[in-house]
C-alpha cells in the first residue's frame, strides 16, 4: 500500500511541480510538445482521470490506516488502565501506598473536578464517615474560596473522634489526592507526635522537628497526642494555632539543614519564628472542645478555620468495613499463597464483631491481618500446594477451612495470651506507682482471680457465675479516683473482661439534653462510645436533682437499660462524695442492684501528700531542696486540720502548691544574676515557706 502511494505521488510531483490539474481549474504545468487542440483535450481528460484515481486511493488508503491506528490505540488504552487499576490496588491491599502520576505542569487545574475526586476517593478509603469527610472537604477548599494570606496556613481546623475512625486515613488521602491534581504543591503529609515532647526542655527538639516538617515540603502538617507533650511546647502549639507561627526563646539558623540555635550572634538568615504559612494545619485529639479550651484557653478556638468530628460507627458501616477486608483477604490469599477461598454473610458477621470502640476499625483491619498470617503460616509450614477452601464465622470468631489430599484442615488466629500477660504486667506496675490507696488496689487485683476461677468453671463444665463489674468509687475529689478508672479500664481488658478498654469520661452535660427528646439519645451516645471498654460518669449524683428532674430520670433510665442491654462488654462506674451518691441509687429501683461494688477512696495522709508533690515535680522536670520536706509535712497536716474537709487530704492540693512554687521560682531566677540562677530547684521560699539558712541545693527527689 504504502509503495503504491508513494509512486503516485511522484509521478504528481516530478522535479518539484505539480504534473496534473483537477478538473475545472488549471494547474501550472510544464510547457507542452506541440500537439492538436484535440491531442491537448485528450491528454487533459485522461490527467483528470489519473488524479481522481490517485486521489481516491489516498484517502481509502488514510481512512484504512487512519482507523486501524484508532482501533489499535484504543485497544492499548484500555489494557494499559486496566493493568494500571488492578496494579494500584494490589499494592493498596499489601500496604504500599501508591504515588499515582501528576497531571503534566502547566495544565489547567478544575478545582471542582479535582475536589469531587479527592472526595471519592476518601469516601472509597473511609467508610461510614460521610459528614465527616463532607467537613473536611470544606476545610480543604476553604483558602480557594475565602481565600488566604501567604504568610499564615492555609487552614487552621482540629480533627476530632474516636480513635480508630479514619482521621489519620482521610487527612492522607485527600492531601495525596489533591497533590496529585496539581490543586496543592504536594501531596506529602508530615504527621508529628507530641507525645515525644513530654519531657522538661523538649522545646528545642519540637522546634527542629517542627522546621523539619515545614522544609519537607509537605502541604499538610498534623499533630497530634497535645495531652501528653510537656506545657512548654503546649504553649508553643497554641501560638501556631492561634497566630500561625511559633515564637522562639532564642534565635536559630539553618546550619548542614537543620534549624540550630545560635543564642544572639548575628548570623545571615537568623530567625526568631517558624511559621506555618501555605500549609494545611490539623490538631488531631480524642477529647471534646471543652477539654481544648481547658488546654488551650478560649482563642484558640476562636481562631479555628473548622472542627471535624467523626461520628461512632453504625453497625451498617461496619458490615460494610468488613465485607470490604475480606475481599481483600480472599485476594490476598489467591495472589500470595495460592488459596482460593470464598466466604458468606455469616463471616461478615463474625469480623464485624470484631469491632472495638477502642481501636476502631483497626480492629476489623487486624482481625482480617490475623487470618492471613495465620494461613501464611499454614502455608509455610506444611508446603501447600494450591488449595481450595472457605472462611468461617463461628462463634463470632473467623477461620479457615481448607481441604488437600482428601483431609480437612481448619485454621485459626494465633494465640494472643503472650500479648495480653504482657499488657497486664504493665497494667499492674502502673497501679503499683500510685501513692497510696491500698484498699482500692487489692480489690482490683481480686478481679483477676475471680475471673480466672470463673474460666476454669467453664472449661470444667460448672456453672459459672457472671459478676457484675460495674462499681461507684465514693470519696473527696483529687483522691486519685478518675486515675484509678483508666487502669481500671485496661486492666479489665488485659484480663480479657473487655475487648476494648477504652474509657469514656462524661458528666451530667454529656448525658443530659435541654429539651424534650434529647436526653435519651445524649445519653445512648454515651453507652454506645463506650462499648467495649468503660463508661466513667463523674458527679453522677448530680443526674438526680430531685423527682422532679423528669430529664435527669429519663439519662438514668436510659443508662439503666443500656447496662442490661450490654451485660457482656460495658462497665460503669460512678463517682462522687459518699452521702450524696448513697441518694442518687435511690432514683432509679435497678441502680443499686447494678453497683455492688462500691469502692471508698479515702483521702491522702500528709506522708502520702509530700510523696505526691515529689512525684509531681519531678514530672515538671524540677528539683526539690531537702529543705521543704519538714514545712511541707507541716504544712500539710495543719490544712487537713483546719481546712475544708471535702479538699484537705486530696492530691489536688499537692499539685497547686507546686505550681505555685513553680511561679515563684521563675519569678526568683529572672530577678538573680544569670550566674546564680537555678532553673530545676525549689526552695522552700517558692513555696511561701521561711528559711534559717542557705539551701542546700541537693537534690531529694
Amino acid at each position: 500500500m504504502k509503495n503504491d502511494i508513494d509512486s503516485i505521488l511522484e509521478s504528481m510531483f516530478r522535479g518539484g511541480r505539480l504534473h496534473f490539474k483537477s478538473s475545472g481549474q488549471p494547474a501550472e504545468t510544464e510547457k507542452p510538445q506541440s500537439a492538436s487542440p484535440a491531442q491537448a483535450l485528450s491528454q487533459a481528460e485522461a490527467h483528470a482521470q489519473e488524479t481522481q484515481r490517485a486521489l481516491d486511493a489516498v484517502e481509502d488508503a488514510g481512512d484504512g490506516l487512519s482507523q486501524s491506528l484508532r482501533q489499535s490505540i484504543e485497544r492499548l488504552t484500555q489494557e494499559a488502565k486496566a493493568d494500571m487499576a488492578d496494579l494500584e490496588r494490589h499494592l493498596r491491599q499489601d500496604g504500599i501506598d501508591t504515588q499515582q502520576v501528576s497531571r503534566n505542569a502547566g495544565d489547567p487545574v478544575d478545582l471542582e473536578m479535582a475536589f469531587q475526586v479527592a472526595r471519592q476517593e476518601a469516601g472509597a478509603l473511609v467508610l461510614g464517615q460521610e459528614e465527616f469527610l463532607d467537613s473536611l472537604l470544606i476545610a480543604f477548599k476553604r483558602p480557594f474560596v475565602a481565600g488566604a494570606r501567604e504568610e499564615k496556613p492555609l487552614c487552621r481546623a482540629v480533627v476530632s473522634g474516636p480513635h480508630g475512625t479514619g482521621r489519620h486515613s482521610a487527612l492522607r488521602c485527600v492531601t495525596a489526592s489533591l497533590g496529585r491534581q496539581g490543586v496543592l504543591k504536594s501531596p506529602k503529609t508530615a504527621l508529628l507526635d507530641l507525645s515525644r515532647y513530654s519531657a522538661a526542655g523538649s522545646e528545642k527538639l519540637f522546634v527542629q522537628d517542627f522546621y523539619a516538617a515545614v522544609k519537607s515540603g509537605a502541604s499538610t502538617l498534623v499533630l497530634e497526642h497535645w495531652e501528653r507533650c510537656h506545657t512548654g511546647v503546649l504553649s508553643m502549639v497554641a501560638s501556631l494555632f492561634r497566630q500561625g507561627e511559633i515564637p522562639l526563646p532564642s534565635r536559630y539558623a539553618e546550619q548542614k539543614g537543620m534549624l540550630v540555635e545560635i543564642g544572639t550572634a548575628l548570623v545571615p538568615g537568623a530567625v526568631s519564628t517558624l511559621s506555618a504559612g501555605g500549609k494545611y494545619l490539623f490538631l488531631l485529639t480524642e477529647q471534646p472542645a471543652s477539654k481544648l479550651v481547658d488546654a488551650f484557653g478560649a482563642p484558640f478556638l476562636a481562631a479555628l478555620d473548622d472542627q471535624c468530628q467523626t461520628q461512632p460507627f453504625t453497625r451498617a458501616s461496619l458490615e460494610e468495613i468488613a465485607r470490604r477486608e475480606l475481599e481483600d483477604l480472599v485476594d490476598r490469599c489467591q495472589r500470595k499463597l495460592q488459596m482460593k477461598l470464598s466466604f458468606g454473610e455469616s463471616e461478615v458477621q463474625a469480623l464485624a464483631d470484631s469491632f472495638t470502640p477502642g481501636q476502631g476499625a483497626y480492629a476489623i483491619k487486624e482481625g482480617a491481618d490475623r487470618m492471613y498470617r495465620a494461613l501464611s503460616e499454614e502455608k509455610l509450614r506444611k508446603n501447600l500446594g494450591r488449595v481450595e477452601g472457605r472462611l468461617l464465622g463461628e462463634g463470632g470468631a473467623l477461620r479457615a477451612e481448607y481441604t488437600q489430599a482428601g483431609l480437612v484442615t481448619q485454621v485459626g488466629e494465633k494465640d494472643t495470651t503472650s500479648a495480653r500477660d504482657a499488657a497486664l504486667a504493665a497494667v499492674r506496675e502502673e497501679l503499683s506507682q500510685i501513692v497510696g490507696l491500698q484498699p482500692v488496689k487489692d480489690y482490683i487485683l481480686s478481679l483477676e482471680d475471680n475471673f480466672k476461677i470463673q474460666q476454669l468453671r467453664r472449661e470444667r463444665g460448672l456453672k459459672a457465675d457472671s459478676p457484675s463489674m460495674h462499681m461507684i468509687f465514693t470519696g473527696n475529689p483529687g483522691t486519685g479516683k478518675t486515675t484509678v478508672a483508666r487502669i481500671v479500664s485496661r486492666y479489665l481488658k488485659a484480663i480479657g473482661v473487655l475487648e476494648g478498654g477504652q474509657l469514656v469520661e462524661v458528666t451530667r452535660g454529656d448525658l443530659v439534653g435541654q429539651y424534650v427528646g434529647h436526653t435519651a439519645p445524649l445519653t445512648q451516645k454515651a453507652i454506645d462510645s463506650a462499648l467495649g471498654g468503660v463508661l466513667f460518669i463523674d458527679e453522677a449524683y448530680s443526674l438526680y436533682r430531685g423527682k422532679d428532674d423528669s430529664f435527669g430520670l429519663e439519662a438514668i433510665d436510659t443508662l439503666v437499660k443500656g447496662m442490661e442491654d450490654h451485660r457482656d462488654d460495658l462497665v460503669v462506674i460512678l463517682a462522687g462524695y459518699s452521702r450524696e451518691m448513697e441518694e442518687f441509687l435511690t432514683a432509679n429501683s435497678g441502680l443499686r442492684s447494678r453497683f455492688p461494688n462500691i469502692i471508698e477512696f479515702p483521702d491522702y495522709t500528709a506522708g502520702e501528700l509530700l510523696e505526691i508533690t515529689k512525684s509531681i515535680v519531678r514530672g515538671k522536670g524540677y528539683r526539690l531542696d531537702p529543705a521543704c520536706e519538714a514545712p511541707l509535712l507541716a504544712y500539710f497536716e495543719r490544712q487537713q486540720q483546719e481546712g475544708d474537709p471535702r479538699t484537705n487530704g486530696n492530691g489536688r492540693m499537692a499539685r497547686n502548691k507546686v505550681e505555685e512554687a513553680v511561679i515563684a521560682c521563675s519569678r526568683r531566677n529572672v530577678r538573680a544574676p544569670e550566674e546564680e540562677r537555678d532553673l530545676e530547684l525549689l526552695l522552700p521560699e517558692d513555696f511561701g515557706f521561711e528559711t534559717s539558712g542557705a539551701p542546700t541545693g541537693e537534690e531529694s527527689v
